[in-house]
């Protein structure tokens, strides 16, 4: 298995929540007249069933009872103000989770089978839904080839199917102008928790086989013309991949650093950093 390993960084998710509640509206009592009725049965004191009354502190506890109702009211509402939506909460639950999935599919990686040889990526240093990724081609139409390409993940990822793009100059007949792969050759219907990262990682390096080329149908291809010249003109479909794999691994567009933020760089090595480099390769394979 051939991987890059990510930079490490500190990121962290702020997972907030409080459980909402409905607020029934508050009654509030109008200014009540009360008229007792005059009778040799009562008094300005008793109402109609004999009971002592007294006015004056009646009207004072409604008036109480209307305030403290304003008030909590009032409090209510300053709290209900600060929750999140209702909304709000399941989304802040279901980007932390997205995340943590995505972090681990990119740990995975790391087992065996899961990423193919001679495949490099790693995710973008500010964006974990953006991967890098370099492919070195050694059979085939395309080989001797080093090929730049980025992994796009969606926000809604797994639900949605990722896309993928050449920084190379392509010519390849599931590729089409803008570097394009047609991932729907591979997967035509995207089934979460199915089909995953790994599996798109191996479609990219099995695109350049023979044996994928030869299965490829016209209503297929993104790119037609390459299509019909793998087809029909096949010896001038060799030249021009030929042309394109030798293209990339010149000094201008395999130290081309583009885009800025593309964590897999490469640098020219003097003699002396190449003997250095080898020699810590082979420490490193005997300690093992």
């Amino acid at each position: 298995m051939s991987i890059f390993q990510p930079r490490s960084r500190t990121s962290s998710a702020v997972m907030g929540g409080a459980v909402s509640s409905q607020h029934q509206p508050i009654f509030q009592p109008q200014p009540q007249h009360h008229h007792l009725a005059a009778s040799s049965f009562t008094s300005p004191h008793q109402d109609t069933y004999g009971n002592s009354i007294d006015h004056h502190q009646d009207q004072q506890g409604q008036h109480q009872q209307y305030q403290n109702q304003n008030q909590n009211q009032h409090q209510n509402q300053r709290y209900a103000s600060a929750r999140p939506s209702a909304a709000a909460r399941p989304q802040l639950f279901s980007d932390f989770f997205r995340r943590y999935e995505l972090m681990i599919e990119f740990t995975n990686l790391r087992n065996p089978h899961h990423c193919p040889s001679g495949l490099y990526v790693m995710p973008a240093a500010d964006n974990m839904n953006l991967w890098f990724g370099t492919l070195f081609v050694h059979k085939g139409y395309y080989r001797n080839a080093v090929f730049k390409f980025q992994l796009t993940i969606p926000n809604d990822y797994p639900d949605s199917r990722p896309t993928v793009h050449f920084l190379s100059d392509m010519w390849h007949p599931l590729i089409d102008n803008h570097g394009q792969l047609a991932l729907q050759y591979q997967f035509p219907q995207w089934r979460p928790h199915r089909d995953y990262l790994f599996h798109v990682l191996h479609f990219i390096k099995a695109v350049f086989k023979k044996c994928v080329l030869d299965t490829i149908v016209e209503k297929q291809a993104v790119n037609k013309e390459a299509y019909r010249m793998y087809r029909n003109e096949n010896t001038i479909f060799a030249k021009l991949t030929q042309q394109r794999s030798q293209l990339s691994i010149t000094e201008n567009s395999l130290f081309e650093n583009y885009p800025a933020n593309n964590s897999i760089r490469f640098g020219p090595l003097s003699d002396e950093e190449f003997g250095e480099l080898k020699q810590k390769m082979i420490n490193s394979a005997v300690s093992k």
